[in-house]
């Protein structure tokens, strides 16, 4: 077992271990009750809706509870954990070559499960009957990438990764297996491709998509193939379904733009196409909150949040930003707003119904690979350089920033009052995040926001040192100059000395 924990704040975290513990143990002695407990943080960004948000978690500020470390593995040992899902009081996250599950009260890791190498992206949680399914992707083709990243680069701006090039049975599909047990639920079912989505799963429907753009709808409980639909794009962003439709991004080329569909959940027949309205290459993954689309289309010249009308695919609003974005992560949606954060960390926020710009907050540090999160009215923006900030919706001033140790931080779930994230590169694993009450917050406007008060203040503090240094530069400097004019051969103007005159000269020599 591969855990660290920190020993901070030991007797409430001993406390809160116990009660894990033991709701831990009712739901084991009970498949109805894990059942029920699978209704949380279940899929990539909470839901099916991909919103990001969720009512209830931690508030800031933040302290580590428990760090798990996780080596990377795959080719070249470069590939590590995707965003974890939770299922009760276990955090699941896919690696290349497993999928392994950890205890989200102590960072005690609890099991680990062999998968077909393939690219480690995130599972769902869902529930079979009486038990609890975690349900994964698999498979990299006939092989596995090159160790060495190519040159050519997909739209996520990550390196585009081959299929494999051998004769065999293309080998990729979606497996499942029983959280308690740990044991397979039903044969892997076929797919005709490498899988990037991850899994959605909404109501009995678990759905996945492949790099070429087929999309396949798989019985939760039987593992038997509901439809299939090829789409004819590239699709590697997850998938998002609501009201009985599945929502699909689909990547364009030089000779197509990018779409995003819809299909019927039921039998994957297409309702309708939204394309950009100017000239755009990448969309971004989507998220679906009453009754609207949210994505992002990046082209050549600009780049734009959008929303358009769940039931038929017409816009009802687009927004410019001018910055480039994560195809990954779809605009988080929750509060009564839409928030975006491009990739230097960037965020903004908008009505939903109008797309009017409420504020921004500029946190100028990299987020590329870093999904924010929406806990109540915080926004949780990780980046690449370790760092967590919390940004309050409702002002858009920055609350809380720490947990900065160059480790980057990638996607965050909530999993009651314990936020689990995924740490890449050299300190790749997961690690637990917990509120910490000795932590001082902030009140903290944007560096893009104008406050004349504050400006004139700090103009006049850098001027005072200025002046005086000017002045006192000038006095030392005075005596040492000469006149400032000089007669034709070099002399002084004695003229001007005839004109200067004793301001006593006409005084009465007797006062």
């Amino acid at each position: 077992m591969r855990t660290f924990l920190t020993p901070l704040r030991p007797l409430r975290r001993a406390l809160r271990t116990a009660a894990v513990a033991s709701s831990m143990l009712v739901v084991i002695g009970s498949g109805a009750a894990m059942a029920q407990r699978s209704s949380g943080w279940t899929q990539f960004q909470g839901g099916p809706g991909k919103t990001g948000a969720t009512a209830t978690g931690p508030e800031p500020g933040y302290g580590q509870a428990w760090r798990t470390p996780f080596a990377p593995g795959g080719p070249g040992d470069r590939y590590g954990l995707s965003a974890p899902v939770i299922a009760g009081g276990v955090a699941v996250a896919v690696g290349p070559e497993q999928v392994i599950g950890v205890d989200v009260a102590s960072g005690e890791e609890l099991f680990e499960v062999a998968r077909d190498l393939g690219p480690s992206v995130p599972a769902a949680v869902a529930s079979s009957g009486p038990r609890t399914a975690i349900l994964y992707t698999e498979g990299w083709g006939a092989g596995p990438p090159s160790p060495t990243p190519t040159a050519d680069a997909s739209p996520s701006g990550s390196p585009s990764v081959p299929a494999g090039g051998g004769t065999d049975a293309f080998d990729s599909h979606l497996a499942a297996f029983d959280l308690e047990t740990q044991e397979a639920l039903w044969p892997p079912v076929q797919l005709d491709g490498v899988s990037r989505t991850g899994v959605t799963v909404d109501a009995s429907t678990a759905f996945v998509g492949v790099n070429g753009g087929t999309v396949t709808a798989v019985d939760v409980a039987e593992g038997s193939v509901i439809w299939q639909q090829e789409l004819g794009g590239t699709l590697l962003t997850p998938i998002a379904a609501a009201d009985g439709l599945v929502l699909v991004g689909l990547q364009g080329d030089r000779d197509t733009q990018p779409v995003i569909v819809a299909l019927d959940a039921a039998t994957g027949q297409e309702r309708w196409r939204h394309e950009p309205t100017d000239p755009a290459a990448v969309v971004s993954a989507v998220s679906v909150s009453d009754g609207r689309v949210f994505a992002i289309f990046t082209g050549l010249s600009e780049t734009s949040v959008f929303t358009v009308d769940l039931t038929d695919g017409s816009q009802e609003w687009s927004r410019r930003l001018n910055a480039t974005f994560d195809v990954v992560a779809p605009p988080v949606v929750g509060e009564g707003t839409v928030l975006v954060t491009d990739l230097i960390g960037h965020t903004r926020a908008f009505d939903p119904e109008t797309g009017e710009q409420r504020w921004d907050f500029a946190q100028n540090a990299p987020a590329f690979r870093s999904v924010p999160l929406l806990v109540g009215a915080k926004l949780l923006v990780p980046t690449l350089e370790g760092e967590l900030a919390a940004i309050d919706t409702r002002t858009g001033e920055l609350v809380w920033r720490g947990l900065t140790d160059g480790v980057p931080v990638r996607s965050l779930a909530v999993a009651g009052e314990v936020l689990v994230a995924v740490r890449g590169s050299t300190g790749s694993g997961l690690e637990g995040i917990e509120h910490d009450p000795d932590v001082a917050l902030v009140r903290q406007s944007s560096p893009t926001t104008l406050d004349p008060g504050r400006m004139l203040a700090a103009i006049a503090i850098a001027t005072v040192p200025v002046l005086a240094v000017v002045l006192l530069f000038g006095r030392w400097l005075a005596p040492r100059m000469g006149p400032a004019f000089t007669d034709d051969e070099g002399h002084e103007d004695d003229a001007a000395d005839d004109q200067v005159t004793d301001p006593w000269e006409d005084e009465d020599p007797a006062l």
